[in-house]
């Protein structure tokens, strides 16, 4: 399995942003390999973002050459935008999470 951890601020009001995070989830569930995407907010620190679960690295790869990411990444409202990706260690995860794990075979 394969995780990406996106954070960034935002321009436009919370309840605007919160509008067009629903519009767009279905793009995200359309993508191969995506096991899932939570979606996150901070609204004190003005935090926003997003934790996607794949089943593997070239699935994460894939996803990147897609409309939905680039329009993520160019859009004006949102700032501070960062990217991070880790494999996920399989044997203790099994331990923590064996339905994910299971999910992700």
């Amino acid at each position: 399995m394969y995780v990406r951890l996106v954070t960034f601020g935002i321009t436009v009001p919370e309840e605007a942003y919160a509008a067009h995070a629903e519009a767009v989830a279905p793009a995200f569930a359309d993508w191969p390999g995506l096991l899932g995407k939570w979606w996150l907010a901070d609204a004190d620190r003005g935090t926003y973002g997003g934790v996607y679960l794949f089943t593997d690295r070239a699935a994460a790869d894939r996803s990147r050459d897609t409309d939905t990411f680039r329009a993520m990444t160019d859009s004006p409202a949102l700032t501070g935008i960062t990217v991070r990706e880790f494999d996920v260690l399989a044997a203790p995860t099994a331990v923590t999470a064996p339905d994910l794990v299971a999910v992700a075979r």
